[in-house]
């Protein structure tokens, strides 16, 4: 008993030392005004993508808010955003579609939203604009709906065609497909955002899994989560301490996803490397098919639009002969041949955007990728290069009406 007694009371001094030299640590660093990082506690995505313009979803996981307008200051550009009465980037639309019209719905992911410029400079503005010179439409007049969505994956766009897009009566459905990362978002395996929804194989077939519902938004970004997440959210953002430990993990985290996602991206760009990205592209294939199969049954024309890596029309050829040589680039055409294949077996056709933008590259050593206040000839496109998409996506539908 008096053993007991002793370690009873060793152990009250331990705890005691250890609370009291925590609570003095945590005087120290607030005095100190050193701040780390708290724990998010709502589950939702517009939580963790604090947007103005974002709400969540119950299946697509996210979408944007109807009405509202502000100025966005990301980390790329500064626009003026507007969202229309149905969550839609342009102007107020009704779903019915007035007489004589022909309307091209449009989906994609931020490139297609494009929140970095304003809505008449997105490729969807532009194809509005350059559409109304074509004379093939027969003095039909043109609206092309723009349902993009930042970080929408194939999975997201399917259920964006089911749930929104046919209330609006299409005549042309538009992909915007992004050959760095469109494949990784469809796959639970490759993509670290899990708070959103996948399709899933279950016994051999394709099925829709929602499970994303049930996570909190520390599954946002699957490569973040910290130790200190493992804890409860009152303690963590009560106690400095804790936060400037998640902070510090966090950091070290954030260097090694960057290297990580580059060596990642880098599989889209030769055969399937293993079975988790053979996965990946055989869901991407028939998810593709499925929008092909759904489209073409309402009657409606089915296309898709290449969206190339910045890396792909960069002006400077030895950069970009540098960074394929370091990353080990095998085949950058890869994603569109696999594409311009599946269009074969589903009867759609692809609007390659790469090699038009590579041969203005080549004549015009400019950026159309970037932004002044970030990086040039890096991250999304710029006006200029949503000009260029505009109008060579509106020639195409022009020519082939």
């Amino acid at each position: 008993m008096n053993k007991l007694k002793v370690l009873a009371v060793n152990l009250g001094i331990i705890f005691a030392s250890l609370f009291v030299g925590v609570a003095i640590a945590e005087v120290g660093v607030r005095i100190a005004g050193l701040e780390g990082l708290k724990k998010i506690s709502e589950s939702t995505h517009a939580e963790y993508y604090p947007k103005f313009y974002i709400i969540p979803h119950p299946v697509r996981g996210w979408e944007h808010r109807a009405n509202v307008s502000g100025w966005s200051i990301n980390e790329e550009g500064k626009a003026y955003l507007e969202f229309n009465n149905y969550g839609l980037r342009g102007p107020k639309i009704t779903k019915a579609k007035p007489e004589n019209t022909l309307r091209i719905a449009v989906l994609g992911d931020s490139f297609t939203s494009a929140v970095q410029v304003s809505y008449k400079q997105t490729f969807v503005g532009v194809m509005q604009k350059e559409l109304k010179k074509c004379t093939n439409f027969k003095g039909k007049k043109v609206q092309v709906i723009n349902f993009g969505v930042n970080g929408y994956g194939t999975a997201q766009q399917l259920l964006t065609l089911r749930e929104k897009v046919w209330d609006f009566q299409p005549d042309i459905v538009l992909l915007a497909f992004f050959n760095r990362n469109d494949v990784i978002n469809n796959s639970r395996k490759l993509e670290n955002n899990h708070y959103r929804p996948f399709f899933v194989y279950k016994k051999g077939k394709l099925e829709l899994d929602l499970s994303f519902r049930k996570l909190d938004t520390s599954h946002a970004n699957s490569y973040m989560i910290t130790t200190v997440d493992k804890l409860p959210t009152w303690l963590v953002n009560n106690i400095r301490i804790l936060q400037l430990m998640k902070k510090v993990e966090a950091d070290q985290k954030k260097r090694y996803v960057g290297r990580h996602f580059k060596k990642l991206q880098a599989n889209n760009f030769r055969e399937p490397p293993n079975s988790a990205w053979q996965e990946a592209w055989k869901i991407t294939d028939e998810l593709i098919g499925i929008i092909a199969k759904e489209v073409q049954e309402k009657g409606v024309e089915f296309k898709i639009a290449t969206v190339m890596s910045h890396v792909q029309v960069h002006p400077d050829k030895e950069w970009r002969e540098r960074y394929t040589k370091t990353m080990d680039i095998q085949d950058w055409s890869y994603p569109t041949r696999r594409l311009k294949k599946l269009g074969e077996i589903h009867n759609f056709s692809v609007i390659d955007l790469i090699e038009p933008f590579q041969n203005y590259i080549a004549e015009n050593p400019v950026c159309v990728h970037g932004f002044k206040n970030t990086k040039m000839c890096s991250g999304h496109w710029n006006a200029t290069g949503h000009k260029l998409a505009g109008e060579i996506i509106a020639e195409n539908l022009c020519q082939g009406f």
